[in-house]
């Protein structure tokens, strides 16, 4: 019995100093047999906005993904964020509630109020645009640059929104790959053991046959994130970056 607790913590980097006690909440069923439980949702901002620094625009998912116990949610869009939100509050498990700082203001990410009762499930990817020549798995900030980019190319090319880290998708990501025959891995995180390297693993074992082309991943580079706006950017992996390493695969 009790209230659902919903913490919020001002940016990702902020939580740092709590991992220890986030990472009981994890553990505590296996700790006690099952007899207790910490269903919690901890909401946090992350990601590029209008400026950048090395404690407010990371995203830095992949240390919660480590996290036993916790799910990890991270959508792209408004609707999205209303459905998975209400997922997480009616779990017994602790939640970690990604927020991207630029989709907060962002058009793109703007949604009708799907209602009252809309609900998503955990570890549903969405399909964002259907294609037959290159699959593009992402998730967050970055699922609104994947769709312009394959948009801008021109080409037959699937986009993957994850939506959800902590489950995540494997079946819808192996299909689409199996398919197209290509896989490229876009993210926020850096690219040394971010995420992404766990989907190129997975899709490596399950699909290697049917690749024409290697895996690649496409994320921040293993550098603070910048101050400058400029800087910043450049760091980020942005529309045209993801456009020319759509051509690059494509062309292989």
């Amino acid at each position: 019995c009790g209230l659902m607790p919903m913490a919020e913590i001002q940016f990702r980097k902020y939580a740092d100093p709590a991992t220890e006690q986030l990472n009981n909440c994890g553990t505590i069923r296996w700790r006690t047999a099952n007899r207790f439980a910490a269903p919690i949702v901890v909401r946090t901002p992350v990601g590029h906005s209008k400026c950048g620094d090395p404690w407010h625009s990371v995203s830095d998912e992949v240390v919660f993904a480590h996290a036993v116990g916790w799910q990890v949610v991270f959508p792209s869009n408004a609707e999205d964020a209303v459905g998975l939100l209400r997922a997480a509050l009616r779990s017994n498990n602790p939640t970690i509630f990604f927020e991207h700082r630029a989709m907060l203001d962002a058009a793109w990410a703007r949604r009708p109020y799907p209602g009252d009762h809309y609900l998503l499930p955990l570890g549903k990817a969405r399909l964002i645009v259907e294609g037959s020549d290159l699959t593009v798995i992402t998730w967050g900030g970055m699922v609104e640059r994947c769709e312009a980019a394959a948009k801008e190319t021109g080409e037959s090319i699937e986009v993957l929104d994850l939506r959800t880290i902590v489950p995540w998708d494997r079946k819808a990501v192996i299909e689409s790959v199996n398919k197209t025959r290509r896989c490229l891995i876009v993210h926020e995180d850096r690219i040394t053991a971010g995420f992404g390297s766990e989907i190129a693993s997975v899709v490596a074992k399950e699909c290697f046959l049917n690749l024409d082309a290697p895996i690649e991943r496409l994320a921040v580079e293993d550098i603070p994130i910048p101050y400058a706006v400029h800087l910043m950017n450049s760091v980020v992996p942005s529309q045209e970056k993801i456009a020319d390493k759509m051509i690059e695969l494509l062309e292989f």
